[in-house]
């Protein structure tokens, strides 16, 4: 069954409107932080290094959109390793511009691989990007826990600081066992979705026909297991997961060294986690532009580093892993929707040859 999936609509004023209300809440901040000592740390960041963290950006996306395709080859999609790459920076576009807990990149995901494989059926997509963000999320939690560890006992940290990376890794933990559940307990899913189709029925005077919904729940639940007794390409997702994880972490500890800051590795995993959390949050800021600037540069000088080089080192990081991933993600959006539609004219174009013969 071909689904009727669709790309995920995004509203420029609105997404530019909330960008600036953001970068103003920033711009206070680092008024108030001394804006003109971070200019002078980031004039002395070498370009060098800060190209290397651009490469390793660009290297986690690549490696998480490697698990991703460890996945979905299970499933025999057929899309270049290229196509699933710029997939995946889609998604993280779509993600940074239209908040909604990263489930709009999730959507965008399944929406290209369906259409670039032509064969793809919404169960056994949405399974593949089930399984892929249970995967990612492993080796997160692993840095998280080694990261807030070397906090409590190596580094000076206050309590609240503490305190607030403790309490946001628990509400994560929470929330993916949650989602691990629905995604593999009997009957979690489709509880909860009769349970919105009911609510959508009665605000919105519509009929969703729920014997398709369950045929549909059922075989992604069914598609689920079949994915959990891979224990190779499980371990192979794992390990592209980890790599994807590492570069992104590492993207920090590099921007840091650009400006001549040695910072723990251990210790960016704490923040970094932080980081994340915020990002996945369905908050009305688009790539919580603004509030996680803050909590970042906060974080990081709780853990003992001056205050401009922790709000130059902020920028630097939220340029390269929000605006400049977000610019290229767009980039890539635009390409796919073009082959898409390339493919769709030649398609038709063949269909209406076909009939001449």
């Amino acid at each position: 069954m071909k689904s009727d999936i669709e790309l995920p609509t995004i509203h420029p004023k609105k997404s530019i409107a909330l960008i600036a209300v953001g970068l103003f809440i920033y711009s206070l901040y680092l008024y108030y932080a001394g804006y003109q000592d971070a200019i002078d740390t980031l004039r002395s960041a070498a370009i060098s290094l800060f190209a290397l963290a651009v490469v390793l950006a660009l290297l986690g996306v690549l490696c998480d959109a490697l698990a991703w395709r460890a996945i979905a080859l299970k499933f025999n999609y057929k899309v270049p390793v290229k196509d699933i790459f710029l997939i995946y920076l889609s998604c993280g576009f779509m993600n940074n511009l239209i908040p909604s807990g990263s489930f709009s990149g999730e959507t965008t995901r399944v929406y290209f691989l369906e259409k670039l494989d032509g064969g793809c059926r919404i169960d056994q997509s949405s399974a593949t990007v089930a399984t892929t963000r249970i995967i990612t999320a492993i080796p997160f939690f692993l840095g998280t826990a080694i990261g807030l560890a070397y906090l409590d006992l190596v580094t000076n940290a206050p309590p609240w600081a503490l305190a607030t990376c403790y309490a946001i890794a628990l509400v994560l933990l929470l929330l993916n066992a949650t989602f691990f559940g629905i995604c593999f307990a009997d009957n979690w899913l489709e509880r909860i979705a009769f349970s919105i189709i009911k609510y959508a029925e009665r605000i919105l005077h519509v009929h969703i026909d729920q014997n398709q919904c369950s045929r549909i729940l059922g075989r992604f639940h069914h598609s689920m297991m079949l994915l959990a007794e891979h224990k190779r390409t499980l371990f192979i997702s794992t390990f592209w997961a980890l790599a994807g994880w590492l570069c992104m972490t590492t993207v920090a500890v590099v921007v840091f060294r650009s400006m001549g800051v040695i910072v723990s590795f251990w210790a960016v995993l704490a923040v970094y986690s932080v980081m994340i959390f915020l990002q996945m949050l369905p908050i009305f800021l688009p790539g919580g532009v603004g509030l996680v600037d803050i909590v970042m540069s906060t974080l990081f000088t709780a853990i003992g580093i001056p205050v401009h080089t922790a709000v130059a080192a902020t920028i630097l990081i939220r340029l390269v892993q929000l605006w400049m991933l977000t610019a290229i993600g767009g980039l890539a959006t635009a390409y796919l929707v073009k082959k898409i539609n390339r493919k769709n004219l030649v398609t038709r174009a063949e269909k209406r040859l076909a009939k001449g013969f």
